[in-house]
C-alpha cells in the first residue's frame, strides 16, 4: 500500500495537525515571493504564486508544512538600470529582507523544523544571495538543522528553463498553476518583445503554453524530492 505523506498548510492547521504533521515529516517550505510588474500579460503577484504552488506540490510528494508566502523582495525591475517601470512594484531594502529571512529561520528552527527550504521566486541580486548568504549562516550554526535555500531554475537543466523575467519559463508555469491570471493577447505582436518595453528578459513569452509549465514543474518537484529524501536521511 503506498503511503500517503503527511502535508498542509501551516497558516490554515490547528496545533494538533502541525504536531503531527511534524513527527513524520520535520519539513518547512518557505516560499519567498515578490509583489512586481511583470508587464501586461502576468500577474503582479507571478513570483509568489509560482513559488507556493511548487512548494505545495513538492510537500505532497515528501511531507511537511507550506508557510505563508513571503511578499518581501529586493531589487524589483522598479529599480532596474536602463529600465523605467515605477508602478505596480513593491519593494523592500536589502536590510530588511535579510532581517526578515534571518528571524524567519530562527524561529522555524524553534519549532522543531529540521529541514527548511526556502523557494525564492524573485531572483533578482543582491535579493537570492542575501537569503543564500542567511541560509548559509543559519546552518553554520546549526548542527541538526538545514536550509535549503534556492531558485527554481538552478537545479533544472537550460534547455527546460533559464533565470527569466516573464519570459516563456515564468509564464509557462503561471499558465500551469493559474492560466486565469494570464493574457498572452496583451503581448505585442507587430514588433520584438524587450525587456524595455515590456519588463521581458528572457524567451519569448508569447511560445509559453500550460504543457510546458507542467513539464517544468514535474522536472523541479522531481529533482528536488530526490535531493530532499537525502536531506532527510541526514537531519530527520
Amino acid at each position: 500500500m503506498t503511503v500517503v505523506p503527511k502535508w498542509g498548510l501551516y497558516n490554515e492547521l490547528r496545533p494538533m495537525q502541525i504536531d503531527n504533521i511534524l513527527m513524520e515529516a520535520p519539513i518547512a517550505f518557505l516560499p519567498w515571493g515578490a509583489l512586481e510588474y511583470h508587464g501586461n500579460h502576468n500577474p503582479i503577484g507571478l513570483d509568489s504564486i509560482k513559488s507556493q504552488h511548487l512548494c505545495m506540490d513538492l510537500a505532497k510528494k515528501t511531507g511537511g508544512l507550506v508557510m505563508p508566502v513571503v511578499d518581501l523582495s529586493a531589487n524589483l525591475i522598479k529599480s532596474f538600470p536602463g529600465v523605467s517601470f515605477k508602478k505596480h512594484s513593491i519593494e523592500f531594502s536589502e536590510k530588511l529582507v535579510r532581517m526578515i529571512c534571518q528571524e524567519y529561520l530562527d524561529q522555524l528552527a524553534e519549532q522543531d523544523f529540521k529541514l527548511i527550504v526556502l523557494l525564492s521566486g524573485h531572483a533578482g541580486e543582491p535579493h537570492l544571495q542575501i537569503l543564500k548568504t542567511v541560509a548559509q549562516e543559519f546552518n553554520e550554526k546549526q548542527s541538526d538543522k538545514y536550509c535549503w535555500a534556492l531558485a527554481e531554475f538552478e537545479i533544472l537543466p537550460d534547455e527546460l528553463l533559464k533565470a527569466n523575467h516573464s519570459g516563456l519559463g515564468e509564464t509557462s508555469l503561471q499558465l500551469y498553476y493559474a492560466s486565469e491570471t494570464v493574457d498572452l493577447a496583451a503581448l505585442p505582436r507587430e514588433r520584438a518583445i524587450t525587456l524595455e518595453m515590456d519588463a521581458v528578459s528572457g524567451e519569448d513569452p508569447k511560445l509559453a503554453s500550460a504543457l510546458h509549465g507542467e513539464r517544468i514543474a514535474n522536472a523541479f518537484i522531481n529533482k528536488a524530492s530526490a535531493q530532499l529524501r537525502l536531506l532527510m536521511v541526514k537531519y530527520s
